[in-house]
């Protein structure tokens, strides 16, 4: 299945490293590849994903879930959102439900 709807993929968005918090920097290149907003193409990209990338998503996001609702909650009064929350907000939800999928 061809992923149309990757955040990152938008030309309008623009990724700035220094905008997103320390602590998740280093979760960006996931965060990228893994920012798909439809619900059937994330499924579709799950199921087709191997073991192994599946378990280190689930590994590099879980132990940030907590850190990457906060971040979300304190920036949550800003509009437009920065699109490296909105990045973040989607790639966790991927990892939440590759978690729900196992």
């Amino acid at each position: 299945m061809e992923i149309t709807s990757r955040y990152a993929d938008n030309p309008d968005v623009k990724i700035d490293p220094v905008n997103v918090p320390a602590e998740f920097r280093q979760l960006l290149p996931l965060a990228i590849e893994w920012s798909i907003s439809d619900d059937e193409e994330l499924d579709a990209y799950i199921a087709a994903a191997s073991e192994q990338k599946k378990a280190d998503l689930l590994a590099a996001f879980s132990p940030h879930f907590k850190g990457l609702w906060e971040w979300h909650q304190a920036c949550e009064h800003m509009i437009p959102q920065p699109d490296e929350l909105v990045l973040f907000d989607i790639a966790a939800n991927a990892a939440a439900t590759a978690q729900s999928m196992q």
